[in-house]
C-alpha cells in the first residue's frame, strides 16, 4: 500500500514540474518612465500613459511605444512576432495596462495622440462604446486594428501629410486629422 501511495505522490509531483517548465515565463507589461523613457519607432519621449503600448518578444524584450499606432509601425517595419497576451495597451481612460487580445479599440480622427495615429483603447467594452458614440466612431477588436490599412492619422508615417480618414470606415471626424509635426 505504501508504494502505491508513494508512486501516486511521485506521479503528482513530476506532473506539477512538467507543467511548471512548460507554462510561459512572462514578466508582464514594462514600467515605463513616463516623461524619460523613449518610443522604439520614433526616438521621442514617451510622455502620456493612456496612449502607450508595448510587447515583450519570445527572447523576453520588451519595446514600448508612445501609442498603439507605433507599435503597429514597427511590428510592420520588423516583423516581429506578436503574442497577443504579451502585447498592451493602455486603458485610455484608467491607464491601466491591458492585454491586446482582450481590450477594445476606438480609431478616431477627433482625439490625437501622440503620434497622431488616434486609436484609443479600452478595457471595458461599455466604456469603449461609450466613447465612440460620443465621437460618432466604431468599437473594433485587435485583429481589425492589425488589419488597418497605412494612412496618415491612423496608422502610417506621422511625418506625411497625407492625413486621411480610412476607407469606409467611420473614424468619429470628417476632419482630417490636425497634429502638431515635431517629430
Amino acid at each position: 500500500m505504501n508504494q502505491r501511495i508513494s508512486r501516486t505522490i511521485m506521479a503528482i509531483l513530476v506532473g506539477l514540474l512538467v507543467a511548471a517548465c512548460g507554462s510561459a515565463d512572462t514578466t508582464g507589461p514594462p514600467d515605463i518612465n513616463y516623461g524619460r523613457d523613449l518610443c522604439v519607432q520614433c526616438g521621442m519621449i514617451i510622455s502620456e500613459a493612456r496612449f502607450a503600448a508595448a510587447y515583450e518578444l519570445a527572447d523576453g524584450t520588451q519595446k514600448s511605444f508612445d501609442d498603439v499606432g507605433g507599435l503597429i509601425v514597427h511590428q510592420r517595419q520588423t516583423g516581429d512576432s506578436l503574442d497577443p497576451e504579451k502585447t498592451w495597451v493602455h486603458d485610455s481612460e484608467t491607464e491601466e495596462w491591458v492585454a491586446v487580445d482582450v481590450a477594445y479599440f476606438v480609431p478616431t480622427l477627433s482625439v490625437t495622440s501622440p503620434m497622431g495615429h488616434s486609436i484609443l483603447s479600452f478595457s471595458d467594452e461599455d466604456r469603449a462604446s461609450a466613447f465612440a458614440t460620443d465621437v460618432g466612431g466604431e468599437v473594433i477588436d485587435w485583429s481589425t486594428v492589425m488589419e488597418l490599412p497605412d494612412v496618415g492619422g491612423l496608422i502610417g508615417d506621422h511625418h506625411t501629410d497625407t492625413d486621411t480618414p480610412m476607407g469606409d470606415m467611420n473614424m468619429g471626424s470628417e476632419e482630417p486629422n490636425q497634429h502638431n509635426d515635431n517629430g
